[in-house]
């Protein structure tokens, strides 16, 4: 190795001596590489690990929906007993639920609305659209989910649903059991 051909005198001679110098561009070639490898590695290494921890924090708080969606912290109601397709109400998390117990109270989650007992029920419900707009869950509220007790007479539930809608409520979901559950 290191030898070279001699520009002199004759054709196609090789000289006989050595090279003695180091060539350091394959050495900074094969450093600049590494350099990148170990780059693109560590940027790929904390994207997944952001990812994880995306995942654990929306992992908690699905649980803490569900927890609250299960029926913990719940206003005591009667549910009907119906058939029907299971909806994830953890993924619905932030919605809040109306309870109408079979005392004729009205809840917003947990808290005491409007208290109907012994009151005729137009003019009772009359004051839910102005109990609502007054709590502090109940501004601009457009989403919810309605409890309400299987004892109770069918139309004075869909008067509260009517009520429901004329206080900005558009969209709402009516909450069951399983038979037998």
């Amino acid at each position: 190795m290191g030898m070279g051909i001699s520009g002199g005198g004759g054709r196609g001679r090789i000289a006989k001596g050595t090279l003695s110098e180091i060539n350091v561009t394959p050495l900074v070639d094969v450093m600049l590489v590494l350099l990148v490898i170990f780059m693109v590695a560590s940027a790929v290494e904390t994207a997944r690990i952001s990812r994880e921890a995306e995942t654990l924090r929306q992992t908690v708080t699905e649980e803490a929906a569900a927890r609250e969606a299960t029926g913990e912290n719940q206003v005591p109601v009667d549910l009907p007993k119906v058939k029907a397709d299971k909806v994830n109400l953890a993924a619905k998390q932030g919605k809040p639920v109306i309870s109408f117990d079979a005392e004729r109270r009205i809840h917003l989650d947990k808290d005491l609305l409007i208290d109907c007992r012994g009151k005729a029920a137009d003019p009772c419900l009359d004051g839910f659209e102005a109990a609502l707009s007054k709590h502090a869950k109940g501004q601009g509220l457009r989403d919810a989910n309605l409890r309400a007790d299987r004892r109770l007479d069918y139309g004075l539930v869909l008067a509260l649903m009517g009520r429901m809608r004329r206080a900005g409520i558009e969209h709402f979901g009516l909450i069951t059991e399983e038979p037998g559950g």
